[in-house]
């Protein structure tokens, strides 16, 4: 029973060497191996060669080419395909589908045939650092690109709405003048805004597959000036009044009152008792 537990040890021990020495001579091999950047559009199909059909007909080895990409291979599967000259054909590329390629002789691991560095071109990415500077009745916005997807970005675009209510349906988004911002531009003005209103505003870059990840942001617009000044006004000392002063202003425009009220009804009293002129004549 000893030994044989001794001789599985044993043999575990040797199968993680053979692959620990397989694993280093292979990435010893794949160092002497200069990589050649291949770029694809996303969706596209790709096709790799492993080398010229001539060589590896010469080494009667085409039927054993083997390709080995290095890191995952999530979802490749059913979407990759070996053709009988060697090649390397992937279905319908996805982002995920970006990495490093290697072709060699079926268990012959000096037999590194090249190395490729697969790079998948698409829409751009998001823009990063997206905010929004509000005034009275315009607001700025301002962004940061994070990359191209692989091609020049030809514009941005940008649109804003009045943010809508918990029960209420969103409004249809307007378009920000220019439609078309300049590649180079890095914000963008929009004018004739609300005072005091809160509003989305959205932008995303485009390149030549085509509009790239919307980025979404609030902002809420300032008070208007006439507004402000006139709480300024309104306000102005309240923090240095005395209520005192406001029970005694109080108190004497209510002792006038009652004076003139007194006094009123003192006048129309004897206006009422004193006897009319025409009626002592008789």
């Amino acid at each position: 029973m000893v030994g044989h537990g001794a001789a599985l040890l044993l043999l575990l021990l040797a199968e993680y060497w053979y692959h620990l020495y397989y694993i280093t001579r292979w990435q010893k091999v794949l160092a002497l191996v200069p990589v050649r950047d291949v770029d694809v559009d996303l969706g596209q199909n790709l096709t790799l060669a492993c080398a010229e059909k001539d060589a590896l007909v010469s080494t009667g080895q085409s039927s054993g080419v083997m390709w080995v990409r290095e890191g995952r291979e999530d979802g490749q599967v059913q979407r990759v395909k070996v053709e009988l000259d060697g090649s390397f054909e992937l279905v319908n590329v996805s982002r995920d589908d970006a990495g490093n390629y290697s072709c060699t002789l079926d268990n012959d691991a000096d037999a590194v045939k090249t190395r490729i560095n697969v790079r998948v071109r698409t829409p751009p990415p998001a823009l990063h650092n997206v905010w929004v500077k509000p005034s009275t009745i315009l607001a700025n916005i301002l962004w940061e690109v994070a990359g191209t997807g692989g091609y020049p970005i030809i514009d941005f675009t940008a649109e804003y709405r009045l943010k809508p209510s918990a029960d209420e349906e969103p409004e249809d988004w307007k378009p920000i003048i220019p439609t078309h911002i300049p590649p180079n531009s890095r914000q963008i003005d929009v004018y004739h805004l609300e005072p005091n209103t809160t509003y989305s505003f959205r932008v995303w870059a485009t390149n030549q597959l085509g509009p790239g990840e919307i980025v979404e942001v609030e902002g809420h617009t300032h008070h208007s000036i006439e507004e402000l000044e006139l709480a300024r006004h309104l306000l102005a000392g309240v923090e240095n009044f005395d209520t005192r002063v406001w029970v005694a202003a109080v108190g004497i425009v209510m002792g006038t009152l009652m004076i003139l009220g007194l006094g009123t009804c003192y006048l129309l009293y004897h206006e009422c008792k004193a006897p009319s002129g025409g009626a002592g004549g008789d």
